[in-house]
């Protein structure tokens, strides 16, 4: 009698077969969101047992146990999806998959930061920490939009400053969240930054990257400057410099086909999102009338 393909089967065939599972950033959260299959319903649960009742059944239980937020459990919904769908094009399973329903996100505020606040965490860091590292990686963040990861990761190899360009993704070993490619222009504020790290710095050494041992020292200097000495509501984190990134770029009149590929968004409709008018734009509508 054959034995009957579980989600174990699955699950281990793709993260050791489908390429972004395989390599680069997108492995980590794959495992995260894949695993809470296997906690709630374990390893050996049979593939074609899977269907929506399962799935509302296991979101119930992340909602109530675990606390997670739709958008969590979205992402959980996608990753059961795409175990099953990638065995299915590989004919390891050999029945049709449902399409899952997704929960409706609540839509939530994007913190972004201004000019002169960057600039005041930038002063913070350097006057008060003496945190030359923290500021530099902070006005990167500001100015390029480049994801925390993407940052932490980026190596002296990824910048032309003869061309004044920034070379995100595109290579094995720096894969995006959304696994594409795209160049940023150097800003001014950046340039004199970069051209003091990449002095004499070897192609494969990363540039922010060996200033922390993980990103979460990363997160704890920055939110020790943001929370101790500037008055800010909960919600600013460190990604909010990247909303940060756009926002410059909305009031600045940009196109949104530009920001999209500055931002590296898939879908035009992610970028759209910050088109929507903020308590700045609001107000200087207001004076209009």
């Amino acid at each position: 009698m054959t034995r009957a393909i579980t989600w174990g089967d699955c699950l281990d065939y793709t993260l050791n077969n489908r390429d972004t599972w395989r390599n680069g950033g997108g492995r980590k959260s794959a495992m995260i969101y894949s695993g809470y299959f296997t906690k709630l319903r374990g390893y050996t649960f049979p593939a074609e047992k899977i269907r929506q009742p399962v799935l509302t059944q296991c979101m119930v239980e992340l909602q109530e146990e675990d606390g997670l937020m739709k958008s969590s459990i979205n992402r959980f919904i996608s990753a059961v999806s795409t175990v099953l769908n990638f065995c299915r094009e590989e004919e390891v399973l050999d029945f049709d998959i449902p399409k899952f329903k997704r929960l409706k996100e609540d839509e939530s505020i994007r913190y972004h930061f201004t000019k002169d606040q960057v600039n005041e965490i930038v002063r913070i860091s350097r006057e008060v920490f003496y945190n030359d590292n923290l500021a530099d990686i902070v006005i990167a963040a500001a100015y390029t939009g480049m994801r925390q990861g993407e940052l932490l990761n980026l190596k002296a190899k990824d910048v032309d400053l003869f061309h004044k360009l920034i070379h995100v993704g595109g290579r094995k070993d720096t894969r995006t969240k959304a696994g594409n490619y795209r160049s940023i222009p150097i800003h001014t504020h950046l340039l004199p930054i970069l051209t003091t790290r990449l002095e004499y710095a070897p192609p494969n050494v990363c540039i922010f990257g060996d200033d922390w041992l993980n990103r979460h020292q990363l997160l704890k200097q920055f939110k020790n400057v943001t929370s101790k000495y500037m008055k800010l509501e909960d919600g600013y984190c460190f990604h909010s410099l990247r909303h940060s990134f756009a926002m410059f770029h909305v009031r600045g009149g940009t196109n949104f086909r530009t920001l999209m590929d500055l931002m590296g968004h898939k879908n035009i409709v992610t970028t759209l999102i910050y088109g929507k008018s903020d308590d700045e734009g609001r107000a200087n509508a207001m004076t209009n009338i």
